[in-house]
């Protein structure tokens, strides 16, 4: 954030024409020394006409000095020294993105997967590509980011898309909700669709952040604002969680309360909450200027292409993707959980919840003990974790709880693998950062990222194949029939430990195909090697699994029966 306090007396202070409407208090004892609490201002006569004269202009703070938002401590040098904090108010439309982003991610998980199964009375196979295709717009990220980059709406490259973004979101939840009990198919692609504007939206608010960091932070503060655009979202998420818990579980639904809401109202509330919380604030929102000259979608795919041309990225970028398709899904989980051990919507809202919360401990556990640990340790005895406590699931299964209600025994294994797997997740993240070409940042930052979800969307269409070799039918599992989820589970545990007994290992040519570090990952990298067959296998594997789940998502929507 900001620093809040100055020493008086060092600078005079002037005071810009115009009406003061926000400024906090001057001056504040510290001991025996009086400092100069910063003092933030909200101009909003020069608001009302930058809003109506210049709002499509990208905001230039080393020229708009007469900007609707100061601070006392701008300067000549550093004019809008707000420009990377997340709290201050021109960014609060940011903070609102994010934590919105995390409720709807969330929000309507729980509530929809139980209204599927309990009243759609949907397989096993439905239930988890319901699953797949709310992950599946995270694998077009990077063409929302080309569009943003490349083609300006209405004279903007970030505000319009942004809008736009949240306005399809907003209209499928209405359309859902007007639904009053959608179908499983209308419930399956309107919250894909949901969803896409929701990442498009998130695609710009990224790329704002990732401007403001560039323009706005020290080299000793960099990456501080995106890490509070992360903690606001999982701040989100687990409210979102929690709400999903808490909504949805009416006895009328198949639930276990005398009061709660229906699923269209569900819908509606999604829908108020972003009505109410992030287009309000969309006529405070800025951009900044593009800066470098104006390039191709050509030119950038170009400069994507040779990166994963150098077999130094392509060997570790295969080896990430195998890691992330092991973890497959098992597709009858939910079901079982349901129908198997009755749980009812709360409780599930409530597994969601507390896994949200070991996600956030994750980091928090990574940034503070495990930044700078050696990767290939890391990830096996994580992966070994991860596959124990999926394995407990087994016992659960087998009703060896050692005495304890199934909801606890169940929560240890949601928390642990979420906890763990973010442990797992974050080192991939900076791998290639400092690599990647100049003036493709946004783009070729993205494809990497996208690379990651287009694995694990594989995990699921495998874990949806899987799930036609055994009988996993709600019928069954209620009464009692547990076999085929048994055997699903002993499956997906067992897999989950094949990355671990390849990441010492090397190619013929020596490359590794897990880095221990990023001086590791360099030294790969700038071995001068080249090699196009690699970058057409990525290029292969990233659109084959892309096409692959839209296929398997459309065949189980339209032929939900079929096994």
């Amino acid at each position: 954030g900001v620093d809040a306090v100055h020493r008086a007396g060092k600078k005079k202070h002037v005071r810009p024409m115009g009406k003061r409407d926000e400024e906090s208090r001057p001056l504040l004892a510290v001991g025996s020394k009086e400092v100069l609490v910063e003092k933030r201002r909200v101009n909003l006569s020069r608001w009302w006409e930058w809003v109506w004269t210049r709002y499509t202009e990208p905001f230039e703070p080393e020229r708009d000095s007469s900007f609707w938002y100061t601070t006392t401590r701008a300067t000549k040098e550093d004019p809008a020294p707000w420009l990377a904090d997340l709290y201050a108010f021109p960014n609060w439309s940011l903070a609102s993105h994010y934590v919105n982003t995390g409720i709807a991610l969330n929000l309507l998980t729980t509530p929809v997967t139980f209204y599927l199964v309990e009243s759609k009375n949907a397989s096993s196979a439905v239930v988890n590509t319901y699953t797949a295709l709310t992950y599946l717009p995270w694998c077009l990220k990077v063409f929302f980011g080309l569009q943003s980059d490349l083609v300006p709406w209405l004279g903007m490259h970030r505000r319009s898309y942004y809008v736009l973004g949240w306005l399809v979101f907003l209209a499928s939840n209405v359309a859902l909700a007007a639904l009053a009990r959608p179908s499983v198919a209308a419930t399956l692609l309107l919250t894909f669709v949901m969803v896409m504007g929701c990442l498009l939206a998130d695609t710009v608010a990224d790329a704002i952040v990732l401007e403001c960091t560039t323009a706005g932070e020290s080299a000793r503060s960099t990456g501080k604002m995106r890490t509070h655009a992360y903690i606001v979202r999982q701040v989100g998420s687990t409210l979102g969680s929690l709400l999903g818990a808490v909504v949805y579980n009416a006895r009328r639904d198949g639930g276990t309360w005398s009061w709660g809401l229906s699923i269209a109202q569900c819908f509606a509330l999604q829908a108020l909450l972003v009505a109410l919380t992030v287009f309000p604030l969309v006529p405070f929102m800025y951009e900044l200027p593009a800066k470098g000259a104006q390039r191709r979608a050509a030119d950038l795919w170009r400069a994507a292409f040779d990166f994963v041309a150098n077999p130094g990225v392509a060997v570790p970028l295969f080896y990430l993707y195998f890691y992330n398709v092991c973890f497959v899904s098992n597709p009858a989980w939910t079901n079982f959980l349901y129908d198997g051990l009755g749980f009812s919507d709360f409780q599930v809202g409530v597994l969601s919840t507390i896994g949200s919360l070991f996600s956030v401990a994750g980091l928090a556990v990574y940034e503070r003990y495990f930044f700078n640990t050696a990767w290939r340790p890391l990830y096996v005895w994580t992966t070994l974790i991860a596959a124990a406590f999926s394995g407990l699931q087994v016992l659960l299964v087998l009703r060896l709880t050692f005495g304890l209600p199934n909801i606890v025994f169940a929560t240890g294994d949601t928390s642990m693998q979420d906890f763990v797997s973010v442990l797992v997740f974050l080192p991939t993240c900076i791998m290639f950062f400092g690599f990647i070409p100049p003036g493709t940042e946004g783009t070729t930052y993205a494809l990497l990222t996208t690379w990651q979800n287009v694995a694990a969307t594989v995990a699921y269409d495998l874990g949806t194949a899987l799930n036609c070799g055994f009988n996993t039918s709600n019928s069954a599992l209620e009464n009692g029939n547990w076999s085929g989820v048994l055997a699903l589970t002993v499956i997906t545990s067992l897999v989950q430990l094949l990355p671990a007994a390849l990441v010492y290992l090397e190619t013929p040519s020596g490359l590794k195909l897990l880095p221990n570090s990023i001086a590791e990952t360099k030294r790969q990298c700038d071995l001068g090697r080249r090699s196009d067959l690699c970058a057409y296998i990525f290029i292969f594997l990233f659109f084959g699994s892309i096409f692959a789940t839209v296929a398997q998502a459309l065949y189980v929507i339209f032929y939900p029966a079929a096994c």
